[in-house]
């Protein structure tokens, strides 16, 4: 009879646990239900009227705004970036043309971009030395992309395709 007392409380616990369950069960879902459209926390008729008056609101603005004009006393702009320049350079009357170099490969894709000019390997902002007939003449490296390099001489920008 001792198995018979434990087996009998348990049905029991299970019953009441499941009368409880149907109970938050019903109470649940008579919470949600929507009985009428005003019953809601902000109902729809408030919500509507509230609105007109945003509406009503609305249309007055842009009789109310005045047309804003920025007006700049110098050239200079105060967001312009310092990248551009606003000086005009000075085209010299001689052609300037690029010393013959080497362009034997570069490598591109990768955080340090590297091209091989003249059998030598030269980063980005190296300078490369070449030897033309009146004296030194120094050429930078500005950048690497896929099928071009960058370079400066003598103030002029160039672009190179390696072959």
């Amino acid at each position: 009879m001792a198995e018979v007392i434990p087996k009998k409380q348990h049905t029991i616990e299970y019953i009441g646990i499941s009368v409880l369950v149907l109970v938050a069960l019903v109470v649940g879902i008579s919470r949600f239900k929507k009985g009428d459209k005003d019953d809601e926390v902000f109902s729809r008729k408030e919500f509507n009227k509230k609105w007109e008056e945003v509406e009503i609101l609305e249309v007055k603005i842009p009789e109310l705004e005045k047309a804003i004009e920025f007006l700049i006393e110098d050239d200079k702009a105060p967001f312009k970036s310092p990248f551009d320049s606003t000086e005009t350079q000075e085209v010299a009357s001689e052609e300037i043309v690029l010393p013959a170099m080497k362009f034997q490969g570069m490598i591109w894709k990768s955080f340090r971009p590297q091209a091989i000019i003249n059998n030598k390997v030269y980063d980005v902002n190296d300078v490369v030395d070449i030897d033309t007939g009146e004296g030194g003449g120094e050429v930078k490296v500005i950048g690497i992309k896929e099928d071009v390099i960058h370079l400066k001489y003598k103030g002029k920008e160039f672009i190179a395709r390696p072959k």
